[in-house]
């Protein structure tokens, strides 16, 4: 089985970015709450986990492939939840594929002045290399892409069956692709991850506060206040566009 990835970024970065510092600590936030999950929860193979930061987010990806993936959709709602209390949103996209370390292919005189830590010498400058690509990656970006706009957990529709019931899901229409109420879910492997991993879990009620608020502060896209209301369930009065 190919193994599972969450693809995860910062909802507006780009454009909050020259705004504010809140939107870095966001950020902080999100990777705090990556390593808290990867270091306290799954430390061990064969349920350890991967992570590689990409700008403004984060490749999560599983160490083997799984059968059920709520494991996988617990994890991203756990880390979505927590970046929410911090007062700004995620995006998130679930896909699955292969990821390899692609070191090898690159260029022998590069590889030469490697530093450790994906560092490379340019004399008095600095060159970071990202070592890691795959399907599993390439697939996660295009379910974002196809996704619609709005702070939305997303994943193909034909990988819903192997969610749990009690994970509330609806299919977004024309695009092959299912949502996954991130702000609703509630399950015992969601509460034990946030437990362990020190996690805030705001509740649902504090959520929809929170998105309604976010709603009005900021100049937002109809059709991303629209799926806040559609796909997250935070109602018309509390959301307006």
């Amino acid at each position: 089985m190919e193994r599972w990835a969450i693809n995860i970024d910062i909802e507006g970065f780009s454009v909050l970015w020259e705004k504010e510092d809140q939107v870095v600590s966001a950020l902080g936030e999100l990777m705090r709450a990556i390593f808290r999950v990867g270091r306290e929860c799954f430390p061990d193979s064969p349920e350890r986990l991967f992570a590689h930061q990409l700008g403004d987010g984060f490749l999560v990806a599983s160490d083997f492939g799984e059968e059920s993936l709520e494991r996988c959709v617990s994890i991203a709602v756990a880390l979505m939840q927590h970046v929410a209390a911090s007062g700004r949103l995620t995006k998130a996209a679930i896909a699955e594929g292969e990821l390899s370390d692609i070191q090898g292919c690159y260029p022998g005189e590069v590889l030469d002045e490697l530093e450790g830590d994906h560092r490379v010498s340019l004399r008095m400058g600095l060159m970071t290399i990202f070592p890691v690509m795959g399907t599993a990656l390439i697939r996660s970006v295009k379910v974002a892409e196809a996704s619609p706009s709005g702070p939305l957990l997303t994943i193909e529709s034909s990988k819903a069956d192997r969610i749990a019931a009690s994970i509330p899901i609806q299919p977004v229409e024309g695009t092959g692709l299912s949502a996954i109420d991130w702000v609703h879910m509630d399950t015992p492997l969601l509460a034990n991850i946030q437990r362990q991993a020190r996690l805030i879990a705001p509740g649902a009620a504090k959520l929809e506060g929170m998105l309604a608020r976010y709603c009005s502060e900021h100049q937002l896209k109809p059709e991303w206040v629209a799926s806040v209301r559609k796909y997250l369930g935070v109602g018309r009065d509390e959301v307006r566009a």
